[in-house]
């Protein structure tokens, strides 16, 4: 593969294996690793001016998770978008901030409430994907950090990272985000009233749209009919991924 761009350097006082597992990552969540790209340890390692050693560890994790595979020829490749990971990691991740969201202990606090509200002025104003990505995972962090479930937080950024570069480029192709936008205000305004139930039945909506809507997506430009099983529950109709 040709050698990434340049991502934020590694520092010091960082963890070497987290950090270099964070970089790659954002490579991949940015696009600047897509589907279908060979990842070589060397190229990787010269990019992030770093050993092989923790390269190697960090893409043997994202193996793990599902985004990247191992080939004899070719070092790790991004795993290729796949109708049948729409339809299983989608649900499952809709019922896990939906969870979060309903165990939050009590109603938002002025601070996180105009924390959150800056992140969506910031995300309905840009017209750039990367950076509507960024803040579009910022604020379903922010909502799950309400939880203070540890374990939980995990396994949603877990997911969160699998589908990093399904989300990715259907914004780079897809730049409607109306419906999805009002969905994440209403989440907010449910939890700023202490409507948890409220909060979590939108947030999981959201999901389901954004799977439906991924789909939808993959099937045009294979030039197919969505697969029935990928298909959402009949929903008013949302153009969004995340």
């Amino acid at each position: 593969m040709s050698t990434p761009d340049p991502v934020a350097p590694i520092t010091r006082n960082e963890p070497l294996r987290e950090a270099v597992y964070a970089r790659i990552v954002t490579l991949l969540s940015t696009g600047r690793l897509s589907p279908g790209m060979s990842v070589t340890e060397a190229a990787l390692s010269r990019s992030l001016d770093v050993s092989r050693t923790p390269v190697r560890e960090a893409l043997l994790r994202l193996e793990a998770e599902g985004v990247v595979h191992s080939s004899l020829a070719r070092g790790f490749v991004v795993r290729p978008l796949s109708d049948r990971e729409v339809s299983e990691v989608y649900p499952i991740l809709a019922a896990l901030e939906a969870l979060a969201v309903r165990s939050a202990p009590r109603p938002l606090e002025t601070a996180e409430h105009d924390r959150l509200a800056g992140l969506l002025d910031e995300l309905e104003a840009s017209g750039d994907a990367v950076a509507r990505r960024a803040l579009d995972t910022a604020f379903h962090t922010g909502l799950i950090s309400l939880c203070g479930n540890q374990h939980l937080q995990e396994a949603i950024a877990k997911l969160r990272t699998s589908l990093s570069r399904y989300e990715i480029a259907y914004m780079q192709h897809t730049p409607s985000r109306g419906p999805a936008d009002r969905q994440h205000r209403l989440v907010l305004s449910a939890l700023a009233a202490g409507d948890r139930e409220r909060a979590a039945a939108v947030i999981e909506e959201h999901w389901h749209d954004g799977r439906r809507c991924i789909a939808e997506w993959l099937s045009s430009e294979r030039g197919t009919t969505a697969p029935s099983a990928v298909s959402a529950p009949a929903r008013p109709h949302t153009d969004r991924a995340s």
